[in-house]
């Protein structure tokens, strides 16, 4: 019961805060967010050489592509701040980058770029 009160205030707020922009089925809007919460806080003990992908829903940053696996070369205890971005309204923004995969580029190069692991889920073939 209220977790469907919950739904109703929420369908609400987002009627009234997005009126411009549509949403065809808001009952469907939250429970794709909901869902890419719960996908976002899945916490996966990640080790050096283990091979990961882009969590459904969660990839964004060009690289690595979509199913694309790539290599854990390290986990920092204390993160790197995303620095390039000013603004808070990118994904971009002080996002927490504790997790370094290398990749081969489109030169077939290896390099090591660093991302916010809790994007991320073990690969599977």
């Amino acid at each position: 019961m209220a977790k469907k009160k919950f739904e109703t205030e929420i369908a609400e707020m987002l009627k009234e805060r997005f009126k411009n922009r549509k949403i065809e089925n808001v009952p469907e809007h939250i429970n794709k967010l909901c869902m890419a919460k719960d996908e976002f806080n899945k916490v996966y003990d990640f080790k050096s050489g283990e091979l990961v992908v882009w969590k459904q829903g969660l990839k964004n940053k060009i690289k690595p592509a979509l199913n694309e696996p790539a290599i854990v070369m390290q986990i920092l205890d204390i993160p790197l701040r995303d620095q390039g971005e000013q603004d808070s309204g990118t994904p971009y923004f002080n996002e927490p980058l504790d997790l370094g995969l290398g990749l081969i580029d489109n030169n077939g190069d290896f390099n090591i770029f660093h991302y916010d692991k809790r994007r991320f889920e073990p690969y599977q073939e």
